[in-house]
Formats: structure tokens, sequence, C-alpha cells
């Protein structure tokens, strides 16, 4: 195969062409691919032939695959990829008021070592809607005024597993949630792999800011949250059947769009924090 990446027009992303799932990657390919990854912050392989097996394997290339919290969905081919599926009419099907991921987020934020990447594979989708959206966190806190970057420089957040999630996040069973506490990390982090700084934080699973009061985290949340959404730090991505889309976790936040009725399936890769110094430098 023959990689080439095609750098897209807006905030964040690329294309890579050449990727082909019935067959090996071999290292050269991987380095570029993974390199597009931390330049674009968000990749995309279009008509990939469902392969579960190359899948996990190509996701494992980044790091250790981290199993989703909702052990019940995970697939039957792998447990490290979780079946995200709604109005399908099956048991895979989630039954929550909005679609999984229906909500701004960076996955695994409410763990103590968060995940560096995700990737979401196509295997039904709707004959219109259920876009993703991301947002490029490099360009929010590059865009923040500098008295702002002064004043979140060495504070902390607090996130929790399905704090703000609009009713897109199933309820936990015990065990689940006794292994998932609240988690701090620092506001401000620095990417191991780019150096930059990245605002992280997110409406989903952010409780709050600790070092200042309640009413003073609610006011310095909303203003970072809507300053972090702002339309020009954001990608809508259009699914197309069999497509895999690569978000740096690190460096963005994500949502599913609630906007269709027909089903829609995707599997999940999350893998996990590989270099947790570098991002807390």
């Amino acid at each position: 195969m023959v990689i080439r990446v095609e750098p897209l027009e807006g905030p964040m992303g690329a294309v890579v062409h050449g990727l082909d799932s019935t067959s090996p990657l071999s290292d050269e390919d991987f380095t570029i691919i993974e390199r597009a990854m931390c330049d674009h912050v968000a990749i995309v392989a279009p008509a990939l032939e469902e392969n579960v097996p190359w899948l996990r394997d190509f996701g494992s290339r980044f790091g250790p695959l981290v199993p989703h919290i909702l052990d019940q969905y995970h697939h039957p081919e792998g447990f490290e990829v979780s079946i995200i599926a709604r109005n399908t009419g099956t048991s895979e099907s989630r039954g929550t008021a909005k679609p999984a991921g229906a909500f701004w987020h960076s996955d695994l934020s409410y763990e103590k070592n968060p995940s560096d990447a995700i990737f979401l594979y196509s295997t039904q989708i709707p004959g219109t809607g259920g876009d993703t959206l991301a947002a490029n966190m490099y360009l929010a806190y590059d865009g923040l005024p500098e008295k702002t970057k002064g004043r979140i420089e060495t504070l902390t957040a607090t996130h929790r597993w399905g704090w703000n999630t609009g009713g897109a996040t199933p309820k936990l069973t015990k065990e689940q949630q006794d292994t998932h506490p609240d988690v701090v990390h620092r506001v401000v982090r620095v990417h191991p792999r780019t150096g930059r700084k990245i605002l992280f934080v997110n409406p989903g699973y952010v409780m709050r800011i600790n070092e200042v009061s309640r009413d003073e985290s609610d006011e310095l949340l909303e203003e970072l949250f809507e300053h972090a959404l702002r339309p020009d730090y954001q990608y809508r991505h259009e699914w197309g059947l069999n497509m895999l889309l690569g978000l740096d976790n690190r460096a963005s936040i994500h949502a599913a769009v609630d906007d269709y009725d027909e089903p829609r399936r995707m599997l999940r890769m999350i893998v996990g924090c590989t270099e947790t110094p570098g991002l807390d430098a």
C-alpha cells in the first residue's frame, strides 16, 4: 500500500489515502499515520472493509487499548472494541434519552490516566444526519486572552463520569461506579509529542475548578467552554459507510450530533494513556 496524507481545509483534520484493512500495516506506514494524527488532530480513512481484528490491531499500534467502562457493549470479537448503536432494534442498541456521546467530551478524562486517542468506525449510518463534531483544543488555548492564560495556568479541575451528559450515558452499576471515582487534572496540559499547550476541560465530565469558589468556578468554566466551542475551532465529520475516524484525544473534544431516527452503528477503540508525565509537565 502507498499511504498519502491530504490535509483538510479548516481548523483540523486530514484524509489518509491508501489504508487497507485486508493487509498488515508496515512500521513505515504507521509512522506516517501517527505523525498525521499529531499534526492534524483528526484523521479520516474512507472505504475500509470491515475487519474487527484488523481494527483492533490498528488501534493498538498507538498504545494499549482500554476496554470501555460499559462492558455490556464490548464487541464479541474483542473486548477492546465497543459497539455504539442506536435504533437498530437489537440488544446492541442503547436506550438512553440521547445517542451515546451526544455531548462535548474527551474520552476517559474521568480516569486518572485519560485516553491518548480514539477511533470510530462506521458499520451502519442513517440516510441523513449522525455527524460527529470535534473541536481543536490547541487552538482553543492559543486563542485565549493572555490574562486568562495566566489565570488558569496552575489551576486544576475535577472530572466525573456522566457529570453533564444530558441523558446520553446509561447509569453505571455499583461495581462500575466504585471503580471510577472522581479524578483531578490540570486545566492546561502539555502534549507529550508536540510540546504544545492544550485547554484540557470539557462540558460533559468537568464538575468544577478546584482552587476557586463554586460561583467563580461556574463562571470560569462557562467562559472557557463558550470559547472552546467557537465554530472556527470545530470540524464537522460527515460519515460514510465503512469509514474510520481517529481523534487525538489529548488535543480535542468531540460530540455526536443528535439529529437522526434511522439505525446507526459504530465500533470504537480507545487508546490508553502512554505518556502521563508529558501531559502534566
